[in-house]
């Protein structure tokens, strides 16, 4: 069993619940080896002391433990999101896919259009900001239950719960828009980025690979047809 202590007052409550819980013992302790006669003035004084010493001490580890749940959500942040982009990485996703049941789910794969070029051109600082440009469009663009991840290099994937394929190409299609309309700013210099497209319908959300095939597949289509374009599976 973990404790969770998000906020201050769930320290004040673990601290307020160990107090209560040292009280009892402490009663308990005094009708075991105190005659009836006496165990009332030293109960009393007992309790006190148990008050002034169990308090602080668990308010204290409280606080440590409240320490060590923020530690923790840091480090599984940093395991879960590239840390270029902050798009999921590789493993998140498919772990947070599978989470989800069955149902019409719908899988996008988009890929940076021209991208060694873009990065030749311009340098790689421009190039990691085009990355983060592009997440932070795609990510505007889908709904907050929606999972977008970096799978490497300049390819991006959305999985999209609760939509049909061609509910998933309308998406991608205004996807692939909303990028041609937000050009990258680089200093000062506005700068084009495009993807294309691929759009492949899942038929378990815990057997992602073959998904993913198929919407690689349509990608290269939308590669073959022009760039900055969107092809189904």
């Amino acid at each position: 069993m973990q404790l969770h202590l998000k906020h201050i007052r769930d320290v004040r409550v673990f601290a307020a619940a160990v107090t209560v819980v040292a009280l009892a013992g402490n009663f308990i302790l005094h009708r075991l080896m105190y005659p009836r006669d006496i165990e009332g003035d030293l109960l009393f004084a007992g309790s006190v002391i148990t008050v002034s010493l169990a308090l602080p001490i668990s308010f204290f580890i409280g606080l440590r433990l409240q320490d060590i749940y923020r530690l923790t959500i840091r480090l599984e942040a940093a395991r879960d999101h590239d840390p270029l982009t902050g798009a999921l990485t590789r493993e998140a996703f498919y772990r947070n896919a599978a989470a989800h049941r069955r149902g019409p789910v719908t899988l996008i794969v988009a890929d940076i259009d021209h991208f060694k070029a873009f990065n030749d051109r311009y340098g790689h600082p421009a190039g990691d900001a085009a990355l983060r440009h592009v997440v932070d469009v795609l990510s505007r663009n889908c709904r907050t239950g929606d999972l977008l991840g970096r799978f490497g290099g300049e390819e991006f994937l959305v999985l999209m719960p609760g939509t049909t394929l061609r509910e998933g190409r309308r998406v991608a299609e205004r996807l692939c828009e909303a990028l041609g309309k937000e050009p990258v700013e680089l200093d000062g210099e506005t700068c084009p980025v495009t993807a294309s497209f691929g759009v492949a319908a899942v038929e378990d959300p815990r057997e992602l690979s073959a998904a993913v095939e198929r919407a690689d597949v349509a990608l290269y289509a939308a590669k073959r047809g022009g760039r900055n374009c969107v092809r189904q599976a």
